[in-house]
């Protein structure tokens, strides 16, 4: 009975199984249709394709050819800059009171020492008429001083000469000894007397000098009732007119009465970048393109470089000098700085489409013995856009492929067009 049971068992764990392997073989029927289905149009399109490739009469890549050209042995260094004048300056008055006249306006050209305007100072001329009086006064006394000292010596020569008249008289016991005594003090007293009277000269003097300093100091002062111009320039701004109270100042203290600035010569200053700063040396020439004067460049010197890099920037400030005496320019305006460098070393300009970066790492392709595919690792320089500079790698007799595909490959063959 129980082995009965047993096999009954057995016969019913058998069934599952059978059905599960049905299931998996049908499964991978279905796959192998399927991939079947998905790779016979493949193989129709490879087939199809390899016999149009066999049909064609061409079976290589077809390339452009270019060859490498002979870098120009100058180069151009194109810089921004703005034009400022070669001076400025900010005229304060010195003194203070009113404008009484006004010479000059925004635009006015002046010369070096030209009165600007003339301020009124009522307070200084007082002062300076005051100071003179005190002069006078310090001068009389100083001569009072002088006639003083002079009778000083007057009566200590009167005392020396009653003295030794006195002393061999009183050896002899012709006169008392007493009036000798008086005759030798008399003598010291006026002696005395006479140093008293030069040490009064010298104070009576240092007075004078001491009024005269005061005097030159006023009239210094008054001088600068006259406001002059500093240098020859032009009138750029003007903040004062007749009648203004006015005081001495500076720029802390507000505005300046005028404003000036030289013309004549007029600076740029720009900045070189790091890789050309080493190429540009005092006196070398530049020429200068302002966009308001179409057709005509300017001719400009450099004067002096910062002789150091900006450590943010990683430019050199370098000033460059230009003659305007016909006063074409003007300050503030926007200009181009170019600059022609010599360059250190021979090299070849390409197209920039002929250069290659993939993993192989940068490089061009050329075309050797006419047809084979050659891939030249290069070393570029300058990149002016379209073209590209190519300081290694290549020789100016080699030709390359003008636009390479990504398909090329070392030792190919191509067809060259």
């Amino acid at each position: 009975m129980t082995q009965q049971i047993d096999t009954n068992l057995a016969k019913q764990d058998q069934k599952p199984a059978s059905g599960i392997k049905v299931r998996l073989i049908g499964v991978a029927v279905l796959l192998l249709i399927l991939a079947a289905i998905g790779f016979i149009p493949h193989i129709a399109r490879d087939r199809a394709a390899f016999a149009a490739v066999n049909e064609s009469p061409v079976t290589h890549p077809i390339v452009t050819a270019v060859h490498p050209q002979l870098g120009a042995p100058t180069s151009a260094l194109l810089l921004p800059g703005n034009i400022e004048p070669l001076y400025t300056a900010a005229v304060y008055a010195r003194t203070e009171g009113y404008i009484e006249r006004r010479n000059v306006d925004i635009g006015s050209k002046v010369k070096a020492g030209q009165v600007l305007a003339v301020i009124s100072s009522p307070e200084v001329d007082q002062q300076l008429m005051q100071a003179r009086a005190t002069l006078a006064q310090s001068e009389a006394s100083l001569q009072q001083t002088r006639a003083a000292l002079a009778q000083a010596k007057a009566n200590a020569e009167l005392t020396r000469l009653t003295k030794e008249r006195d002393l061999p008289l009183g050896a002899q016991h012709a006169i008392s000894q007493q009036i000798v005594d008086e005759a030798v003090q008399a003598h010291n007293a006026r002696v005395a007397d006479v140093e008293a009277a030069e040490a009064n000269i010298t104070a009576a003097q240092a007075n004078v000098n001491a009024n005269r300093a005061n005097v030159a100091r006023l009239e210094q002062l008054r001088g600068f009732e006259q406001v002059l111009a500093p240098f020859d320039g032009i009138i750029t701004a003007r903040n004062v007119e007749r009648g203004d109270l006015v005081s001495t100042g500076s720029a802390a203290a507000g505005k300046p009465l005028f404003s000036i600035a030289q013309n004549t010569t007029l600076r740029i200053q720009i900045d070189v970048p790091q890789s050309e700063a080493v190429n540009i040396q005092d006196g070398q020439k530049a020429s200068i393109d302002v966009k308001e004067r179409l057709g005509r460049e300017y001719a400009g010197t450099v004067v002096r470089s910062a002789g150091s890099l900006d450590s943010a920037a990683r430019t050199m400030l370098t000033e460059v000098q230009i003659d305007n005496r016909d006063g074409s320019l003007l300050p503030g305006m926007y200009a181009q700085v170019k600059f022609t460098l010599a360059e250190p070393h021979t090299s070849l300009i390409t197209p920039t489409s002929s250069l290659v970066i993939d993993r192989n790492g940068m490089h061009v392709v050329t075309i050797q013995n006419g047809r084979t595919i050659h891939l030249a690792p290069v070393v570029i320089g300058k990149d002016m856009g379209t073209q590209v500079e190519i300081l290694s790698g290549i020789r100016a007799s080699d030709t390359l492929v003008a636009s390479p595909s990504d398909l090329l490959h070392e030792g190919q063959n191509v067809e060259v067009r």
